[in-house]
């Protein structure tokens, strides 16, 4: 017996010593903390067990990632370092469960520019400073391994063997997870997905799970099936012309759905009156906390977001490069202008890409907005929507179809008590969950007053208009499905309001009904999206219809269109105003520009040079310390740099000097 202890001990020392072996018990610790941090210590013991091959596949890929450092002399320092960037995620994806529901998915990275302007929003300056630390450390002691550490020639030939052996072994793991739980993924909206799967197995297929899956049925007689299905019989000829205006209003729903809580004041007075004399219904979106655009994609195209990959925002893949078909094509048919507004700056998530791709005619962010006020967040107020909306709608001579992207209930939302305005929220929750609820019913109360003077000001316009209110999504309070009324925190409501009368009913829908269901009502055919949700919204093979359509338009062979895009793709404008600079002079070394419609984003651009600049008032700007100036500009220019548009600005004499 002690020789076989002995024995088995001395193998145990041997095995250790194996850096391959330290690497697979590195793995597994890994992926048990980063599940930890997600989830919960119990989830993470039980995850091996409950879904061992996820489990297996997310080890394997953190072990693949640590076989690289095996390449160097200095394995230990490039391993730290890998170490380090699967723990940073992991801490970062529990930092970002702390105010939103939807966990880290590798989208996130591709908008983190757009997230610098914000970050104070969400993080102090401490916990700024902390983190920033923390990287620095991390970054120090990698560093210091490499260089004070003694070196190790690799042997190249074990390295590549094992490097082979690590790969396909997390190739196999990875295809056998997939193709046992696709089909229940595909069921499950994000989080849920997280936390039935894994975080590391989740987040890495995340960032390359992209587009929709080509169906096993797909080809062109399949296509040919489906438009066979959908009737022609409307076409499209505008038989009641007016205005559509579509209002997306953030973090927006009815208090009352919330258990346990009273407010001392009906938030929502206005909606609410509409909701009650006007089709209303409840709206299924596709998120809750966050993730705006992809409410907005399936409202605007009609298509499921969980027909595209795992946490994917088709706002940051395929629209950046590709049409998608839309209400605003289909509504550009019929001589509409189409416009899209946003009182946010208009790099976020690529919209100012993007609205073109999705066929807007002009896209109005913050930084064409003047006199814009914001909350104490820093979030801009939605009661500038409605002059941005009436100027768009009377810019024109004929129809128009203005789609505006509300912002100000955003999260995340102050936890302390304070005086937030005339709204008081009491309730069965603790001290910081009520102060974040008070603080969120009053920006819901603003925004709701946005929304009785937007329909008094179309009212009053005197052109016939449709006007569709929705919410994008649940508010980031940290609620669950067991403290709301409806039962989910995945529904919102909508409203659809005219001033000359509609039949129709409202009923329940998804968010990728919305625009159909109200084409529907005005007798608007659209495209072939549209009709298969006006014609086979009943059928068993419904959404399956759906997807093999959208496959087909955004990622096929379009055969739907007969190869080609049928639509013309606009070259859109920022902005309804026309701003342009009339001239500028030098008086004591300021820069005075004189001008139509600028903006607090309006920049000066002296001999190539962007000047500090001051915003007077629409009509003037002006920048100091400027003794001479050979050639002028005025840009619009983002928080992060990106230039929407440039206007020369030509050099006048200094009226003080006649």
């Amino acid at each position: 017996m002690k020789n076989i202890l002995s024995k088995t001990s001395s193998l145990l020392r041997r095995a250790a010593r194996v850096t391959e072996l330290r690497y697979v018990l590195w793995a597994i610790l890994t992926v048990l903390f980063s599940e930890m941090l997600s989830t919960g210590v119990l989830r993470a013991v039980v995850y091996p067990f409950v879904r061992p091959l996820p489990f297996l596949a997310a080890v394997f890929i953190v072990l693949t990632t640590y076989t690289v450092s095996l390449l160097f002399k200095k394995r230990l320092g490039i391993f730290l370092l890998t170490e380090g960037v699967w723990v940073g995620i992991a801490i970062a994806n529990c930092i970002l469960l702390s105010y939103r529901v939807n966990p880290l998915s590798a989208v996130d990275f591709s908008i983190l520019f757009s997230v610098f302007s914000i970050i104070t929003v969400y993080l102090s300056v401490v916990q700024l400073i902390l983190i920033c630390a923390a990287i620095l450390a991390a970054i120090v002691l990698a560093v210091y391994c490499m260089v004070r550490l003694p070196s190790r020639k690799p042997n190249y030939k074990r390295v590549l063997l094992c490097m082979l052996v690590c790969i396909l072994l997390c190739c196999a793991a990875v295809f056998s997870a997939v193709m046992a739980h696709k089909s229940e993924m595909k069921e499950l909206n994000l989080p849920e997905a997280y936390k039935e799967y894994g975080f590391v197995y989740c987040f890495s297929l995340s960032t390359a799970d992209r587009g929709i899956d080509k169906p096993g049925e797909y080809s062109e007689n399949s296509i040919s099936n489906i438009l066979n299905e959908l009737e022609n019989e409307n076409g499209n000829e505008l038989k009641n012309p007016s205005n559509i205006v579509f209002v997306q209003l953030e973090s927006f729903i009815d208090t009352k759905d919330i258990k346990g809580i009273e407010t001392s004041d009906d938030p929502i007075k206005n909606f609410r009156k509409l909701k009650d004399s006007y089709i209303s219904g409840t709206l299924t979106v596709p998120v809750a906390g966050a993730g705006t655009v992809n409410t907005e994609f399936e409202v605007i195209c009609g298509i499921p977001i969980s027909s595209f990959g795992l946490g994917e925002y088709p706002y940051e893949t395929v629209l950046r490069e590709s049409p998608c078909e839309s209400i605003a094509y289909y509504l550009s048919e019929l001589d509409y202008t189409c416009h899209s507004i946003h009182n946010h700056t208009g790099t976020f998530y690529n919209r100012y890409t993007v609205m073109e791709n999705l066929g807007f005619d002009t896209f109005t962010p913050v930084e064409f907005m003047s006199g814009v006020k914001r909350n104490s967040l820093g979030w801009a107020k939605d009661r500038i929507l409605t002059d941005e909306i009436m100027t768009a709608m009377s810019s024109t001579e004929g129809t128009d179809l203005v789609y505006a992207i509300s912002v100000q209930p955003h999260g995340k939302y102050v936890n302390v008590p304070g005086d937030y305005g005339d709204i008081k929220v009491t309730g069965d929750y603790d001290e910081a969950t009520l102060a974040s609820m008070e603080f969120y019913a009053n920006q819901l109360a603003d925004t709701d007053r946005f929304v009785g003077e937007l329909i008094s000001e179309i009212s009053m316009s005197g052109e016939n208009t449709v006007v569709v209110l929705f919410g994008d999504h649940q508010p980031s309070l940290g609620l669950t499905d067991g403290q709301m009324e409806s039962g989910s925190i995945y529904t919102t409501e909508y409203v659809i309001w005219s001033n000359f009368g509609l039949n129709g009913s409202g009923r329940d829908l998804c968010s990728y009904e919305l625009s159909s269901f109200l084409l529907d009502i005005l007798n608007i055919e659209g495209g072939v999206i549209s009709r298969l949700h006006r014609d086979l919204g009943n059928d068993e093979d419904y959404l399956t219809r759906l997807d093999e359509l959208a496959y087909d338009l955004l990622f096929g062979e379009k055969y739907a269109y007969d190869g080609e895009f049928p639509y013309e793709i606009p070259e859109i404008s920022y902005g309804v105003r026309k701003i342009s600079a009339t001239g500028a002079y030098i008086h004591n070394e300021t820069l005075y520009i004189m001008g139509e419609a600028f903006t607090e984003a309006s920049r000066a651009i002296v001999d190539g040079k962007e000047k500090n600049t001051i915003y007077i008032n629409p009509n003037l700007i002006v920048c100091s310390d400027v003794k001479s100036a050979d050639e002028i500009f005025v840009a619009q220019i983002a928080r992060d740099g990106f230039e929407f548009s440039r206007v020369p600005c030509p050099v006048v004499e200094d009226p003080d000097e006649n």
